[in-house]
Formats: C-alpha cells, sequence, structure tokens
C-alpha cells in the first residue's frame, strides 16, 4: 500500500470514528410504529403513493369489479392473459365472451420461459395485504403464485380489498395474512413487495420507468 492509500484511508477512518454514534436502544421512528386507524385515509395515503409511482388505480366495488375488469381488458385489447393456478377470476374472464385466451402459469419457469417472454400480453394476480405508508402490494409467491407471474408480462393487473391495507410493514406481519400462516414464527422464503411498474436508474442515474418487467401495473382498488 502506497503512501497515498495509507492516507486515504486514515481519512476515512477518522471521519468513522469522529461520527455521532447512536445509542443502541433507540426506538423505531414513528412512522413505522404508528398506526392510522382511518380506512379512508389509509386507502388514499396508498393511491397518493401508487400514483407518484407511476401506477394506475382504479376503484370500483365488489359488485362492479367483474363488469369493470372485463371492460379493460377489453378496452386494452390483450390477446393473452397468464393467471396463477386457482385463481377464482378465471372462470369469470372464461364465461364473458371476452377474445383473449386466458392460460395458467403451471409450468416450471424453464419449460414456460419462451411463452412467458413472448405471448403473454398480461398477467392478474389477486393481492392479500397493501402498505399504505409507501403504496405497496405485499405478495407471497410460491407454486399458485409464481414469482415470475408480476416480474415478466408487460402488463401487471391487481386485484385488492380496501380492507387488506394496512399502515405499514410492522402493522402488516401482525395481520390475519401473515399470523395465519404461521410466519409469525417461520417467515416466508420469498415475500414480493411491489411499489410501481418497472423503473431502473443504472443509465447515468436517470429513473426510467418500463426498462424491464411489467411497464404498466394496474390496481383494481375494490371498496366492499
Amino acid at each position: 500500500m502506497n503512501i497515498r492509500s495509507q492516507n486515504a484511508r486514515a481519512a476515512i477512518f477518522a471521519k468513522l470514528k469522529a461520527a455521532p454514534r447512536q445509542s443502541a436502544n433507540t426506538e423505531l421512528p414513528d412512522w413505522q410504529a404508528w398506526h392510522d386507524p382511518d380506512l379512508a385515509h389509509r386507502v388514499e395515503r396508498f393511491i397518493s403513493c401508487m400514483t407518484a409511482a407511476h401506477a394506475e388505480v382504479i376503484q370500483t366495488t365488489k359488485d362492479s369489479l367483474d363488469n369493470s375488469l372485463i371492460a379493460f381488458i377489453r378496452d386494452n385489447a390483450f390477446r393473452t392473459i397468464l393467471l396463477g393456478k386457482d385463481n377464482p377470476y378465471r372462470s369469470i374472464l372464461n364465461d364473458t365472451g371476452l377474445s383473449c385466451d386466458v392460460k395458467t402459469y403451471d409450468q416450471p419457469l424453464d419449460d414456460n420461459k419462451v411463452a412467458l417472454f413472448n405471448d403473454i400480453d398480461a398477467s392478474l394476480s389477486v393481492i392479500p395485504a397493501g402498505i399504505a405508508d409507501t403504496g405497496t402490494l405485499a405478495i407471497v409467491t410460491g407454486e399458485k403464485e409464481p414469482r415470475a407471474l408480476s416480474l415478466v408480462p408487460p402488463t401487471h393487473i391487481a386485484i385488492l380489498r380496501e380492507c387488506d391495507i394496512v399502515s405499514n410493514f410492522n402493522e402488516l406481519m401482525a395481520t390475519p395474512f401473515w399470523t395465519e400462516a404461521g410466519w409469525d414464527t417461520q417467515p416466508p422464503t420469498n415475500l414480493l413487495l411491489i411499489s410501481g411498474p418497472s423503473k431502473t436508474a443504472d443509465i447515468q442515474q436517470t429513473l426510467a420507468y418500463g426498462a424491464h418487467g411489467p411497464k404498466r401495473l394496474i390496481v383494481f382498488m375494490v371498496e366492499e
């Protein structure tokens, strides 16, 4: 190590040693621990964060959801839509006379890769939970909801009930969504958090949307 490198290293360590130290007992910031009891306010904050991240939110009711979803698919002229196993909307889409082909993600990624990257126009997911503070969709991936289902097709359609929106991630960990699956003692291996369409800032540190993965995220917000 030359003298210049030694001096630079010494300067870095001097700054680190001089930096103020936090106590190990520092409490969580207010935004991580705060519970918002007002559902309407949680929904408002969720939508604000989602739209700021270039997602599209369509507010609808439980009774009008099916018609709103079908109209959206028809208006966008999707040719092929991909659903996970046991998705409850498969029969609804098949029974409405839509011209699109409704497929099921029921093969390993290696066997499904070509079709997934080249033939699928949109995917559809039912979202078990949302986070208001960050405008985030929470999905546990696995055999019934493969990770690539919401990360590869150019359009991702998500259906989320207003009542499933929590204030923050801490609160998410205390919901039935989390505890009924036993994740309070054995966390899932892959909890997917989605906060808008795909984006990157790798090129010249300029944020660009749709560079990889879904170019559009459509959230159907269902009021019950």
